[in-house]
């Protein structure tokens, strides 16, 4: 069949509106809805019109992995690594047809606690064994032949051979009789002790530098005294310790170096005013060793509030602070933290007040999503970078921050940010406290790169993620720790395919907090197939979803957010359409027939929402929390988990299961008519929480759950679930600690009241309602059904 164009997505401010009665079944909110949405008719379809069946909603995430299509044996755990569907196609004509791409998504340090940890292999003298031509390590689908004297390259098919102390014979089946023994032979996924020769350098101890903004409103706010009891009360936790070092930096109109030498009898601090050359007043005694001088960093964390308690300085230096605690960290590396409390208003690298509401919902909103000066980009790339230096903001600011300026610092290192828009320590402390103590203290790595192969025919065409990429196929990363995922798209470099199988290595070198240099090693050994049907039937919908939102999001930085969204509908009609036309007669699986109400979740998020009620800072930090999002984590933005908490009594929900974890309710659907007016639902949006309270509640089930009997005070209020010896409370305790272990950011809880103002927040999560812009679920399904007719 000829090529489908692209479909446009309908932007209906281009239109005018009329206002129809929503279908039976179906609620409507946000006003008069717009009669198409990408050119397609709400009208009532014919009955003989293509039907993919009944409209489901997704299953929860917190369901049991489903079981994977490829044979476990030497298979990376899916944890770490695992592709969009399940065989590769066997040409481009039928990959060009599925219209879903060919991805991998990789959370290379996702080691869960409690379970078994990944086998560490030292191959001593002999060296790691890798292919002579292509540098693959050898894994479980490499094949050894002349009686074990060689082993052929799964990747590239080269005959390499076999050192004299790494051989051993192979038994009647042709594999080596010593495979049980040799982790890196039967397991997917391991960890090569790094030799020598994989070093540019020694291990270096982690380092820490904190940079604290010390202006009048990081004083009046309260962050300047939370973030120094917070780094003080976690400094015990700090990893690589007794080798941990640590370094200071504050700053308003000029920025203030600590000499915490341990021979000394208390902090010196050090005051640097020029701005525009700034330099080290002491560059080997600003970075520490954390034991040696441990009574000084705590007398330094207790006096800094009490120094700057009385300031009116209202400046911030931020742009030359940056580069100053980068020279302090730059001979070692490591992490820098930085908390922010207002826009720079000194020095070159400056953010500035340039939202426009009136730009917001057009063409001309990607400008106020990309930076306004290179200068935060450039520190990142050409400092942080090449000094293995990985930056996370905390941003306080009150009202506009222009985070999309400040942004490309995290970006580019791997880092992360933190946005607690009109900061108050009184109201946000605990939140504040709990992301610090995770960033600081959750697995982690330095000085690392990662590198993916794939066979010969199969090239890895593009890269998603926080990162930076060095040369044609090698990410730098700063530091690398458990939260973040990258993922890759697969594509075929020639007509047709002629293996059975292609490979997929991804290869993690760096250093751990404990000064070993390591080698992660993940394998994926995916069968080819000529019939287009296997593709769909092994579609993983959640891994595609997570590499083309990402996608998504990097075409609405580089062009335009109609665009982004244009694009993921067309991947949702032609991939149906695909299977229409070619697997004609074979019904869409389970797992497929989830693409719609994903990729219409997706246009409805905030991410890529159009209209004027996204702010940009707002769009700027979801949008960089999709950068380095999982597939769990992509799956809960898009489609939020929604648990009823007052159906809890007398299930086995909210209580441990048989493999010790919480078991978790099953999902209520997103729509407002799920929300019947006596309960308590619980909302997990993947950033934040949202506790719906009925107006019909009932006393004794808010005095069960919140210790009050009315909610009349709570709408849009920030809370803490009191802990009480109630049934509910314990349950619903039980629940919120299991989400909140699941995400990489602290999850506030906010109440919002049936019929108070703040229940529009809560509406516009609920995906498979009609709003001004988009159809409801029942309507897009619907219209899918017609336009693959």
């Amino acid at each position: 069949p000829a090529p489908v164009a692209p479909v446009q997505f309908f932007n209906p401010a281009a239109v005018p509106q009329r206002k129809t009665a929503a279908p039976q079944g179906v609620a409507q909110q946000g006003g008069a809805p717009t009669e198409q949405m990408a050119g397609m008719s709400m009208r009532t379809a014919p009955q003989q019109a293509f039907s993919l069946g009944d409209a489901q909603p997704p299953p929860s995430v917190w369901d049991p992995p489903q079981p994977t299509f490829l044979a476990p044996e030497g298979q990376s755990p899916s944890k770490y690594m695992h592709c969009s569907v399940g065989c590769i196609p066997s040409s481009a004509s039928v990959a060009q047809k599925f219209a879903l791409p060919i991805s991998v998504v990789i959370h290379p340090l996702n080691d869960i606690p409690g379970q078994q940890n990944v086998p560490v292999v030292n191959f001593g003298a002999t060296g790691v064994i890798r292919c002579r031509r292509c540098r693959t390590y050898v894994n479980p689908f490499v094949v050894f032949i002349d009686a074990g004297r060689r082993w052929r390259c799964n990747v590239c098919g080269l005959l390499n051979d076999v050192p004299s102390d790494y051989y051993c014979n192979l038994d009647g089946s042709g594999k080596r009789r010593d495979i049980a023994e040799r982790p890196e032979l039967s397991c997917g996924t391991v960890e090569y002790v790094a030799p020598a020769d994989y070093m540019v350098r020694p291990p270096q101890p982690p380092s820490f530098v904190f940079v604290i903004d010390v202006s009048a409103r990081a004083v009046q706010t309260g962050l300047v005294r939370e973030a120094c009891t917070t780094i003080k009360n976690t400094l015990s936790q700090l990893p690589g310790q007794p080798r941990t070092q640590v370094g200071f930096l504050t700053f308003d109109s000029s920025f203030h170096f600590y000499n915490l030498k341990s021979t000394l009898s208390e902090p010196q601090m050090l005051a640097v005013p020029d701005l525009d050359d700034p330099f080290l007043p002491l560059p080997s005694e600003l970075l520490v060793n954390l034991n040696e001088s441990r009574n000084l960093v705590d007398a330094l964390l207790e006096k800094i509030p009490s120094t700057f308690a009385n300031t009116v300085n209202p400046d911030s230096a931020l742009g030359p602070a940056l580069q100053a605690a980068c020279a302090m960290m730059q001979h070692v590396g490591g992490k820098l933290q930085l908390y922010q409390s207002c826009q720079p208003t000194l020095g070159k690298a400056m953010t500035r007040m340039r939202e426009d509401t009136s730009m917001l919902g057009t063409d001309k909103e990607s400008s106020l999503l990309n930076p306004s000066t290179d200068q935060f980009k450039t520190l990142a790339l050409e400092v942080c970078s090449k000094s293995q230096i990985s930056v996370d903001v905390f941003c306080c600011c009150e009202g506009y921050a222009d985070l999309a300026t400040l942004l490309p610092i995290s970006k580019y290192t791997n880092g992360q940010v933190y946005h607690y828009p009109n900061f108050e320590a009184s109201r946000d402390a605990d939140t504040f406290r709990a992301d610090v103590i995770r960033s600081l203290t959750r697995p982690m790595g330095f000085e690392a790169v990662m590198r993916i192969r794939a066979s010969q025919g199969v090239k890895v065409a593009a890269f998603h993620g926080n990162h930076y990429l060095r040369g044609a196929d090698l990410l730098a990363l700063p530091t690398i720790d458990s939260d973040k995922a990258f993922s890759c798209d697969l594509q075929l470099e020639e007509q047709s395919l002629t293996c059975s199988h292609v490979a997929v290595q991804c290869a993690l070198l760096y250093t751990t907090s404990d000064g070993e240099r390591r080698i992660r090693v993940h394998n994926l050994n995916i069968p080819v197939s000529t019939n287009m049907a296997d593709l769909y039937a092994t579609l993983d919908v959640r891994a595609s979803m997570n590499v083309l939102l990402k996608t998504a999001v990097e075409q609405a930085l580089s062009t335009k957010l109609m665009d982004a969204r244009s694009r993921l509908q067309s991947a949702c009609v032609n991939c149906l359409r695909g299977h229409r036309l070619m697997c004609q007669g074979a019904e869409l699986t389970e797992e497929a027939k989830m693409l719609p109400i994903y990729v219409l979740a997706a246009l409805k998020n905030l991410v890529l929402r159009d209209g004027v009620e996204v702010r940009a800072d707002e769009r700027s930090m979801l949008m960089m929390m999709v950068g380095s999002a999982t597939t769990h984590a992509t799956a809960s933005l898009l489609y939020p988990s929604m648990f009823a908490l007052h159906k809890l009594h007398n299930t086995p929900y909210g209580t441990p299961g048989a493999d010790g974890q919480i078991q978790m309710p099953p999902l209520v659907r997103l729509s407002s008519e799920s929300l019947e007016a006596e309960g308590l639902y619980l909302l997990d949006t993947g950033y934040m929480l949202l506790l719906w309270i009925g107006k019909n509640s009932h006393p004794q089930a808010l005095m069960d759950l919140l210790n009050l009997n009315t909610a009349e005070r709570l709408d849009g209020a920030k809370v803490n679930l009191p802990q009480l010896q109630t049934d509910l409370s314990q349950r619903s305790l039980a629940i919120l600690s299991r989400i909140r272990a699941a995400h990489p950011l602290a999850l506030s809880l906010y109440t919002v009241r049936q019929g108070g103002a703040a229940e529009s927040k809560m509406l516009q999560f609920m995906v498979e309602d009609r709003t001004l812009s988009t159809m409801s679920y029942p309507e897009w399904w619907n219209a899918l059904s017609r336009q693959l007719q």
